[in-house]
């Protein structure tokens, strides 16, 4: 899965916590995924149809009630599910299960695996604006998923980012994503 792939399926809050759930067994139906995830119904009917768009999900044709459908998998929908399910795995707490819902917490990890200077990530991120970058890069460095190093050995400084242990974890999981399941790019 490229940048701009990764980008998408992160940019409803809560697209990897309901692919996740489905994948641990919770009913593909919007209300048991909000109660499972403890967010609202609108907010997961949102995550729910955004991984329709992306071809992850699936109305299910021959069952559910109209006003309450119940959805399924699709092939690359069960893939990107169990490695969602392998992430949540990853991270315990739920201030960092928080941070992976902000919608650059994975694509700014996935950009660092080595040490990199602010404008080689926004390069790589784009569209991000430089209010989103700088303030993922806080949170992300308050939790010590990444570190932030300023070297005055030669001027200007510069300032590099890099993952830590629960990054670099994060980061690891990151290449393990399947390369093509979601056909919008």
């Amino acid at each position: 899965m490229n940048k701009r792939q990764l980008v998408n399926l992160c940019s409803r809050t809560w697209s990897l916590t309901a692919l996740s759930l489905m994948a641990s067994g919770v009913s593909c139906r919007v209300s048991p995924l909000a109660a499972a995830a403890g967010c609202g119904r609108t907010s997961m009917g949102a995550s729910v149809e955004h991984l329709i768009s992306l071809g992850l999900l699936e109305r299910n044709p021959g069952y559910g009630h109209p006003l309450r459908p119940e959805y399924r998998l699709t092939l690359g929908g069960i893939y990107v599910a169990e490695w969602a399910k392998g992430l949540s795995h990853l991270i315990k707490s739920d201030q960092d299960q928080a941070l992976l819902r902000n919608k650059w917490s994975l694509p700014l990890i996935s950009c660092l695996p080595r040490e990199r200077r602010y404008s080689e990530i926004r390069r790589e991120l784009i569209p991000i604006t430089d209010r989103a970058l700088s303030g993922c890069i806080a949170k992300l460095t308050e939790q010590s998923w990444i570190r932030r190093t300023v070297s005055i050995k030669i001027s200007p400084p510069t300032v590099t980012y890099r993952t830590l242990k629960a990054g670099q974890k994060i980061h690891t999981h990151l290449l393990q994503m399947p390369k093509d399941a979601c056909n919008v790019y």
